[in-house]
Protein backbone atom coordinates (compact mmCIF):
# COMPACT_ATOMS: atom_id res chain seq x y z
CA UNK A 1 0.00 0.00 0.00
CA UNK A 2 1.37 3.37 -0.93
CA UNK A 3 1.93 6.55 1.10
CA UNK A 4 -1.00 8.16 -0.36
CA UNK A 5 -3.54 5.31 -0.06
CA UNK A 6 -2.35 4.93 3.36
CA UNK A 7 -2.74 8.70 4.21
CA UNK A 8 -6.36 8.28 2.17
CA UNK A 9 -7.05 5.61 4.67
CA UNK A 10 -6.02 7.26 7.82
CA UNK A 11 -7.79 10.30 6.83
CA UNK A 12 -10.93 8.20 5.96
CA UNK A 13 -10.72 6.54 9.48
CA UNK A 14 -10.58 9.91 11.25
CA UNK A 15 -13.52 11.19 9.64
CA UNK A 16 -15.45 8.13 10.49
CA UNK A 17 -14.25 7.90 13.81
CA UNK A 18 -15.52 11.84 14.34
CA UNK A 19 -18.32 11.05 12.60
CA UNK A 20 -19.22 8.07 14.45
CA UNK A 21 -18.47 9.59 17.92
CA UNK A 22 -20.79 12.60 17.08
CA UNK A 23 -23.85 10.30 16.05
CA UNK A 24 -22.91 8.10 19.26
CA UNK A 25 -23.36 11.25 20.95
CA UNK A 26 -26.29 12.84 19.23
CA UNK A 27 -27.86 9.85 19.56
CA UNK A 28 -27.30 9.08 23.11
CA UNK A 29 -28.68 13.15 23.23
CA UNK A 30 -31.88 12.68 21.44
CA UNK A 31 -32.89 9.40 23.10
CA UNK A 32 -33.04 11.60 26.16
CA UNK A 33 -30.84 9.25 27.98
CA UNK A 34 -29.83 9.34 31.61
CA UNK A 35 -27.37 11.62 32.77
CA UNK A 36 -24.40 9.39 33.59
CA UNK A 37 -24.83 7.68 30.56
CA UNK A 38 -24.38 10.67 28.17
CA UNK A 39 -21.24 11.77 30.90
CA UNK A 40 -19.68 8.51 30.06
CA UNK A 41 -20.31 9.29 26.50
CA UNK A 42 -19.24 11.94 26.32
CA UNK A 43 -16.27 11.20 27.92
CA UNK A 44 -15.31 7.72 25.23
CA UNK A 45 -15.59 10.00 22.38
CA UNK A 46 -13.02 12.11 23.59
CA UNK A 47 -10.66 9.35 25.11
CA UNK A 48 -10.84 7.48 21.11
CA UNK A 49 -10.47 10.62 19.10
CA UNK A 50 -7.03 11.22 21.59
CA UNK A 51 -6.02 7.18 20.67
CA UNK A 52 -7.05 7.90 17.22
CA UNK A 53 -4.86 10.78 17.26
CA UNK A 54 -1.63 9.06 18.28
CA UNK A 55 -2.25 5.71 16.01
CA UNK A 56 -2.40 9.19 12.49
CA UNK A 57 0.78 10.13 14.58
CA UNK A 58 2.49 6.82 14.60
CA UNK A 59 1.24 5.84 11.51
CA UNK A 60 2.82 8.75 9.73
CA UNK A 61 6.21 8.13 12.25
CA UNK A 62 6.36 4.74 9.98
CA UNK A 63 6.21 6.79 6.77
CA UNK A 64 8.54 9.55 7.81
CA UNK A 65 11.10 6.31 8.57
CA UNK A 66 9.89 4.41 5.18
CA UNK A 67 11.07 8.46 2.95
CA UNK A 68 14.39 8.51 4.77
CA UNK A 69 15.07 4.71 3.82
CA UNK A 70 13.96 5.45 0.30
CA UNK A 71 16.48 8.33 0.26
CA UNK A 72 19.08 6.29 0.95
CA UNK A 73 17.87 3.40 -0.92
CA UNK A 74 18.13 6.05 -4.23
CA UNK A 75 21.72 7.63 -2.83
CA UNK A 76 23.17 3.99 -2.97
CA UNK A 77 21.55 3.67 -6.35
CA UNK A 78 23.21 6.62 -7.60
CA UNK A 79 26.69 5.41 -6.02
CA UNK A 80 26.17 2.50 -8.55
CA UNK A 81 25.44 4.49 -11.20
CA UNK A 82 21.68 3.42 -11.77
CA UNK A 83 20.67 5.36 -14.52
CA UNK A 84 19.29 9.38 -13.21
CA UNK A 85 15.49 9.03 -13.30
CA UNK A 86 15.54 5.28 -11.70
CA UNK A 87 17.15 7.80 -9.02
CA UNK A 88 14.98 10.66 -9.26
CA UNK A 89 11.70 8.18 -9.13
CA UNK A 90 12.85 6.84 -5.84
CA UNK A 91 13.77 10.29 -4.60
CA UNK A 92 10.59 12.07 -5.70
CA UNK A 93 8.54 8.65 -3.57
CA UNK A 94 9.99 10.26 -0.53
CA UNK A 95 9.38 13.50 -0.82
CA UNK A 96 5.73 12.77 -1.82
CA UNK A 97 5.87 10.66 1.88
CA UNK A 98 7.14 13.29 3.25
CA UNK A 99 4.65 15.61 1.84
CA UNK A 100 1.57 13.80 3.35
CA UNK A 101 3.31 14.36 7.23
CA UNK A 102 2.43 17.82 7.76
CA UNK A 103 -1.20 17.17 6.86
CA UNK A 104 -1.00 14.41 8.77
CA UNK A 105 0.18 16.32 11.74
CA UNK A 106 -2.79 18.55 11.29
CA UNK A 107 -5.29 15.77 10.92
CA UNK A 108 -4.19 14.46 14.20
CA UNK A 109 -4.07 17.91 16.19
CA UNK A 110 -7.78 18.47 14.49
CA UNK A 111 -8.54 15.00 16.03
CA UNK A 112 -7.50 16.13 19.47
CA UNK A 113 -9.08 19.52 19.17
CA UNK A 114 -11.92 17.89 18.89
CA UNK A 115 -11.24 14.79 21.70
CA UNK A 116 -11.09 18.58 23.53
CA UNK A 117 -14.28 19.83 22.36
CA UNK A 118 -15.79 16.28 23.67
CA UNK A 119 -13.93 16.79 27.08
CA UNK A 120 -15.51 20.41 27.05
CA UNK A 121 -18.69 19.24 26.24
CA UNK A 122 -19.30 16.55 29.13
CA UNK A 123 -17.89 19.06 31.93
CA UNK A 124 -20.24 21.64 30.49
CA UNK A 125 -22.71 19.00 31.05
CA UNK A 126 -21.95 17.76 34.51
CA UNK A 127 -21.61 21.17 35.50
CA UNK A 128 -25.53 22.49 33.74
CA UNK A 129 -27.24 18.72 34.82
CA UNK A 130 -25.37 17.50 37.36
CA UNK A 131 -27.21 19.62 40.34
CA UNK A 132 -30.26 19.03 38.44
CA UNK A 133 -29.51 15.04 38.55
CA UNK A 134 -28.73 14.55 41.83
CA UNK A 135 -31.57 16.94 43.49
CA UNK A 136 -33.63 13.96 41.05
CA UNK A 137 -32.24 11.22 42.75
CA UNK A 138 -32.49 13.17 46.29
CA UNK A 139 -35.77 13.20 46.18
CA UNK A 140 -37.69 11.94 48.90
CA UNK A 141 -40.85 10.78 46.65
CA UNK A 142 -40.68 8.62 43.28
CA UNK A 143 -40.42 10.67 40.30
CA UNK A 144 -43.10 10.51 37.69
CA UNK A 145 -42.90 8.44 34.55
CA UNK A 146 -40.22 9.22 31.94
CA UNK A 147 -42.70 10.87 29.25
CA UNK A 148 -43.73 13.71 32.24
CA UNK A 149 -40.59 14.65 31.70
CA UNK A 150 -39.81 14.13 28.18
CA UNK A 151 -41.63 16.89 27.22
CA UNK A 152 -40.60 19.74 29.24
Amino acid sequence: MGALEKAGDVAGTVAGAAGKAAAVTGSVIAEGVRYGVVIAQLTIAGARLRGLSEQVRSTYRYVEGCSKSVDRLADQMAGLKVDHDSVAEHHEAASVMRGVLEEAEAMAAATEDLSALFDQAAAEHQADYGPVAEAFHAMPVDPAESEFYSNR
